[in-house]
């Protein structure tokens, strides 16, 4: 099999028809398009989601802990805590190992979160520090999001633009391959940046006070897998307009350089959101200092994918675009 996540077909097969058990007092469990589970407390409910980190190494740590909560904050949860896996590989230094939980420590404390413990082990079975990180949160019983709530009409609205995290890490991890190819000093820099931007909380439990229907956070897959798990976890169709989802100049340079399309860029940072007035929320978000934009439609049913007024074939790229380039670049 490839790096990257599983296709959905193989995710069903392999994975999630494989689990039985259901308890009443779970009341959102694992299906394509959900990131978290949802436990009834009574008047508040817990909510918990589960993420890794493969695909980069600078700020690893740091960029583990916004990832986790991420998904919590498509639900319209508040983060509590976070639990943390380490698999450590042999050849790694106590500097990399103390750099890593410093990194941690400092997405906690820009959450206002607490690390409640984990696991840490040394390995032979991996090259390269992987980290894992569980995020725990809470939300009003009455007032959680999924991402299986989208509505026959809804607009599609996007936050800060497309492949974020993935611009953030190809400047971070190969700037200096990337200014030799041409991009420019200035434009690295820039994207570097972008990691300062990981966080999807604000505009999370905004959305959800506002009237969300549903919300997913765009990572692995890009726009393209974001918008395709939510309408199937909704059970709509949509209509996506390429031509109207922002793409910042850095990301679009960097991804023209390396033939790479910025829809199917791992964007964490980027919230996708479902709302019946969409204008109204990109005024809020405004209001906040938040960019949005409006990139689609829920429809009844179909995959319409629109370019520049023409309709081409929606069709969901195998794997995120960062892992096909990686492989190339490597």
């Amino acid at each position: 099999m490839k790096a990257g996540k599983l296709i959905p077909d193989k995710l069903n097969e392999l994975i999630l028809n494989q689990i039985n058990t259901r308890r009443q007092d779970v009341l959102l469990y694992p299906r394509i398009g959900e990131d978290s589970a949802v436990i009834d407390f009574g008047d508040l409910v817990c909510v918990i989601s589960t993420d890794p980190i493969t695909g980069a190494s600078k700020g690893m740590g740091r960029l583990a802990v916004h990832v986790s909560c991420n998904d919590l904050a498509s639900n319209g949860a508040e983060p509590v805590g976070v639990q943390i896996v380490l698999l450590l590989p042999e050849d790694i230094s106590e500097e990399r190992i103390k750099e890593i939980m410093q990194e941690v420590d400092q997405g906690a404390a820009e959450l206002g979160i607490d690390v409640l413990g984990g696991h840490t082990e040394i390995t032979s079975l991996v090259s390269k520090p992987i980290i894992s990180v569980t995020a725990i949160g809470k939300a009003a019983r009455d007032g959680y999001v999924t991402s299986s709530g989208a509505q026959v009409g809804d607009d599609i609205i996007i936050t800060k633009g497309a492949g974020i995290e993935g611009t953030a890490i190809l400047a971070n991890d190969y700037g200096e391959l990337l200014i030799s190819r041409g991009v420019s000093p200035e434009s690295i820099s820039k994207a570097r940046g972008f990691l300062g931007e990981i966080s999807v909380l604000p505009e999370g439990l905004l959305a959800a006070r506002l009237g969300s229907t549903a919300m997913h956070d765009v990572t692995e897959g890009g726009i393209y897998g974001a918008v395709y798990e939510l309408a199937g976890a909704s059970n709509v169709g949509f209509e996506l307009y390429a031509d109207q989802v922002y793409i910042r100049p850095e990301t679009r340079e960097i991804c023209q350089t390396l033939d790479i399309d910025p829809l199917g860029l791992i964007s964490s940072g980027t919230m996708l959101i479902t709302i019946s007035d969409g204008d109204s929320l990109i005024a809020a978000l405004a209001g906040k200092n938040i960019l949005a934009c409006k990139i689609g439609k829920i429809t009844a049913a179909g995959q319409r994918f629109i370019v520049n007024d023409r309709e081409c074939e929606f069709v969901l790229p195998p794997r995120d675009e960062l892992w096909r380039i990686l492989e190339k670049i490597c």
